[in-house]
């Protein structure tokens, strides 16, 4: 039976790592000891998305396809395992679907690995809400990450969402509105900046255990949507960015530091809220404090 996979990988809930000296690639003040963390680290990004491919693979998944919406061009293609195709895109690129990259109505099931949680997350390590200057995303009225607002775009497309790897926090927070959701655990935050991590064969296997009994359990999976009407929300810690922000039709300023948005369509809602992203990200105070 044929079984069509997206792995979407982000990297702050990668195995082993604490810190976003580990994950960002652009800083060209950073001393070269601190770029050759990234350069290990992206390694560390492969090795877990391999587990998980492997795990797909052996729950009977016939094709694999890995997205990385990472800052883009995070996974070294050569050490990709063999059977998966790899999305790999430029950071100019200007596509709707950055975290979901390359699904269709004609995939089985997603898989989440490396994920992290929502901005102002009390515990959760490297909690973040797509980009500076955001802080909160709120989708009818409740807070929510960037898995919850890829599930529901993938819901939409009538692909059910079946696997989430990271730290505690994220596979805690999914299990709460996913109960459906198989979860691996790879390390458990402290704290923003630190966490305790397994080991990386205990990781691996957990990721490769959890990855096969999602795509095991597939077949039993209902897509989730969000209610409609959907009202999203953004607040802001740059005031700048919510003024540009309401030059993007039927956004509106509702507060100094919040912009909304509403529409029966999530289609675009979502590409409303990838555009917010793409301008908020240009927004910069001129004079440095």
């Amino acid at each position: 039976m044929r079984m069509k996979t997206l792995i979407s990988v982000d990297m702050e809930g990668i195995s082993g790592i604490v810190s976003r000296q580990e994950t960002l690639p652009r800083s060209p003040s950073w001393p070269d000891g601190v770029k050759e963390r990234y350069r290990q680290c992206r390694h560390w990004m492969v090795w877990d998305t391999n587990a998980a491919i492997e795990g797909a693979l052996s729950g009977g998944a016939t094709e694999v396809v890995v997205t990385d919406p990472h800052h883009q061009l995070n996974l070294p293609w050569d050490e990709l395992h063999p059977k998966a195709e790899l999305v790999r895109r430029d950071l100019i690129a200007c596509t709707p679907d950055n975290i979901l990259q390359g699904l269709d109505e004609n995939f089985d099931t997603v898989l989440f690995v490396g994920q992290h949680t929502r901005y102002g997350h009390s515990r959760g390590l490297l909690s973040h809400t797509l980009t500076r200057p955001f802080s909160h995303v709120r989708v009818n009225g409740e807070l929510a990450d960037e898995v919850k607002l890829a599930t529901a775009r993938s819901g939409e497309l009538g692909v059910p969402v079946a696997l989430v790897t990271g730290d505690d926090a994220i596979c805690h927070e999914t299990q709460q509105w996913l109960p459906q959701v198989e979860t691996a655990v790879v390390k458990y935050a402290i704290d923003t900046y630190s966490a305790v991590c397994l080991s990386k064969d205990e990781a691996h296997q957990r990721i490769r255990q959890a990855a096969k009994r999602a795509v095991e359990k597939t077949p039993q999976l209902r897509p989730f949507t969000f209610r409609k009407p959907v009202r999203l929300e953004v607040d802001l810690l740059n005031p700048t960015a919510a003024v540009r922000l309401t030059l993007l039709p039927g956004v509106k300023r509702t507060a100094d530091l919040t912009v909304a948005y509403e529409s029966h369509d999530y289609d675009l809602v979502w590409r409303i809220l990838r555009a917010m992203v793409l301008m908020a990200m240009t927004t910069r105070d001129p004079i440095p404090w």
